[in-house]
């Protein structure tokens, strides 16, 4: 459609034209056929008729409304602070303090090796060097990333390699580009090789990209576009939100409910207007024979109302107190529509918007059960595997060019970190009931808390040495004090044996 409308715009019109009235006869028939079912929204009834059909595949159902969608969200995420405080959100939720990288080698005689790869991860992943803007470390442009994919729907990563005299410690650094970067006017149906470009993507007879067609400006800055970059696609990591079988593109989250995101902000608005310009109405003073005495006290009175004032009225006046319209009326259609508006961005009631008055223990522990599971789904989904696989991939290339050190010699893994617990009086316990069980190994609960279990092994073994050394006792030294702070009864027996 792009490019036909480009060389033919009548031939385009008429083309699209003549694809909605089949899909208007397509609707009909379906109508027509399912009007003896027992099906309503299909019935053929006046109800039925509520109901749009879309037999679109998942491209050609969000073709055209994508992007508008996107500047729709962030023109919100502007001016609208419900917007606001969803997309921080969905950052803080899934990114917290950083998904961290933790190496694990492929032998135990590595030690040295390893600990090399961990300072180039201190010194280049995890400091502003590794941002081509020069912003951000790698835990700031995860929380960018995790920021534009709900506004915009996807977002890119894009290596941007380096010399080895840009003074780097290691020769590459990543670019967070939204998906506007893309020449979405690039359609070029399939060849004979299978090969074809969609909205700036080029994919190959697998289906897989292969290429991104990127400008090399933002379009929508001051300088334009600029020229378009065939990009490889190894060079590019593409995350957004796959919802149906097929779908390669991503669509704002704030879609379903950008209507009552929009009309609750509006009554808000109005609903402050209504209490400001109720409030500018004290009262209104009725006055009498002014006509009789146009020069008399009354004339110098003051018509503005001060706290602790003092009014002196005529004989003949009268002042009525205004009785403004209250706003606790409104509170029932806000909690309303936030409840909507959460369930359809996937969050909880409460944590939308931080109106915790209604919560217990009980109601929190559950509403972490639902929020949880989503979240862990946006961690291993949108930023491991779509993005820092990749970015591992970048890095461990750049390590090889670097050191010498082989790909295969270690892996590096992605540790998302634990969400606050509700009660650590109550949480922590259960985990610790939960490892004695043998429901789960200690490695696993310290792998879940955002940690790596050998470097906490590894400190707490340094603690250990420190203590024994200098006689030191502390309360949480599970080997030689219990959980309530005195000395484990077999320590007491050895001393006296030593005596």
């Amino acid at each position: 459609m792009g490019f036909l409308s480009r060389i033919a715009p009548r031939l385009a019109l008429r083309r699209e034209l003549a694809r909605a009235q089949l899909d208007l006869l397509k609707e009909r028939r379906v109508e027509r056929s399912a009007s003896a079912g027992g099906y309503a929204p299909v019935g053929g009834g006046r109800r039925s008729r509520e109901f749009y059909r879309n037999g679109r595949d998942a491209q050609a159902a969000m073709r055209g409304a994508r992007q508008p969608l996107a500047f729709i969200a962030r023109d919100m995420l502007r001016n609208n602070p419900r917007v606001v405080r969803a997309n921080n959100l969905f950052a803080a939720y899934t990114i917290g303090s950083g998904i961290r990288p933790v190496v694990e080698m492929a032998s135990a005689e590595a030690a040295g090796t390893k600990s090399l790869i961990e300072g180039l991860i201190e010194d280049h992943l995890l400091t502003t060097a590794i941002d081509a803007d020069g912003n951000s470390t790698l835990f700031g442009i995860q929380a960018l990333s995790m920021k534009t994919i709900p506004t915009s729907g996807e977002v890119l990563l894009r290596r941007r390699l380096r010399r080895s005299g840009d003074g780097l410690p290691l020769p590459f650094q990543i670019q967070c580009l939204e998906t506007d970067y893309l020449a979405d006017n690039r359609d070029v149906s399939r060849s004979g090789g299978g090969r074809w470009i969609e909205e700036g993507i080029e994919y190959g007879p697998t289906g897989r990209p292969e290429f991104f067609h990127l400008y090399t400006d933002h379009p929508g800055s001051v300088y334009g576009g600029g020229d378009v970059r065939r990009v490889a696609a190894e060079h590019v990591a593409h995350a957004f939100m796959v919802d149906r079988p097929g779908q390669r593109r991503g669509v704002s989250w704030y879609t379903p409910v950008m209507a009552e995101l929009m009309d609750i902000h509006k009554f808000m608005q109005g609903t402050l207007k209504r209490q400001e310009v109720a409030a500018m109405f004290a009262g209104i003073l009725k006055r009498t024979g002014m006509d009789d005495d146009p020069d008399g006290d009354s004339a110098d009175f003051l018509a503005e109302i001060e706290a602790g004032g003092i009014l002196e009225l005529d004989a003949g006046d009268e002042l009525e107190w205004s009785d403004p319209p209250a706003a606790l009326d409104a509170e029932p259609v806000v909690r309303l529509i936030d409840r909507l508006i959460a369930t359809g961005l996937m969050l909880t009631y409460e944590g939308f918007t931080g109106d915790y008055s209604r919560v217990n223990y009980t109601s929190g522990r559950m509403g972490r059960m639902d929020q949880d599971p989503v979240v862990s789904f946006w961690q291993q989904e949108l930023m491991i595997a779509k993005q820092m696989s990749r970015v591992g991939d970048w890095f461990k290339e750049a390590i090889y060019f670097q050191t010498g050190t082989e790909p295969k010699e270690y892996r590096l893994k992605w540790t998302a970190p634990r969400r606050p617990v509700v009660d650590p009086t109550k949480d922590y316990p259960a985990l610790n009931k939960k490892v004695r069980a043998g429901f789960a190994s200690r490695q696993s609960v310290i792998r879940e808390a955002g940690e790596d279990p050998v470097r906490v092994q590894r400190e707490i073994e340094e603690d250990n040495q420190r203590a024994d050394s200098g006689d030191s006792v502390f309360d949480s030294d599970p080997r030689k004090t219990t959980a309530s702070g005195g000395q484990h009864s077999n320590t007491s027996s050895k001393e006296d044996a030593d005596v």
